[in-house]
């Protein structure tokens, strides 16, 4: 069965510190996709809470996506390693309930900064998984 990417509503938690020109460069993508991406830029991945997540799915995303700084870059020193630890305890909350926490995807990108969160973004939608629609948005 073939999925259609560009009918799934994408959420994306990135860090701030990945592209300086964040705020410029994910307008672009979200004029040219318009509201099937959602961008919510963060001052460290760090930030993130697994609350956050839930939320993302339960307005409707089909797949959310948290982007951190490369291991060891971090600025504050440990942002990247606990987002990771969030998320994979708001995987197993939606895993607890019954929907697949395959749905939570985290990202973590490689030297060298600035990553141009645009590009990434074109990345990810291009290689995301075939999930189709979350059950939630569904409802």
């Amino acid at each position: 069965m073939q999925i259609n990417h560009s009918a799934i509503n994408v959420s994306i938690f990135f860090c701030q510190q990945l592209d300086p020109e964040q705020d410029a460069n994910r307008r672009v993508l979200e004029k040219e996709l318009g509201s099937r991406v959602k961008f919510f830029p963060l001052p460290c991945s760090g930030r993130i809470e697994p609350l956050h997540f839930l939320r993302a799915l339960e307005a409707g995303a089909d797949l959310v996506y948290l982007i951190t700084c490369p291991e060891k870059v971090c600025r504050y020193q440990q942002g990247n390693l606990r987002a990771g630890k969030r998320i994979a305890y708001a995987r197993k909350l939606i895993e607890e309930i019954g929907l697949d926490p395959e749905r939570l995807v985290l990202v973590t990108t490689r030297p060298p900064l600035p990553k141009r969160i645009d590009l990434l973004t074109r990345e990810l939608l291009a290689e995301s998984p075939s999930k189709g629609r979350s059950l939630l948005s569904r409802l």
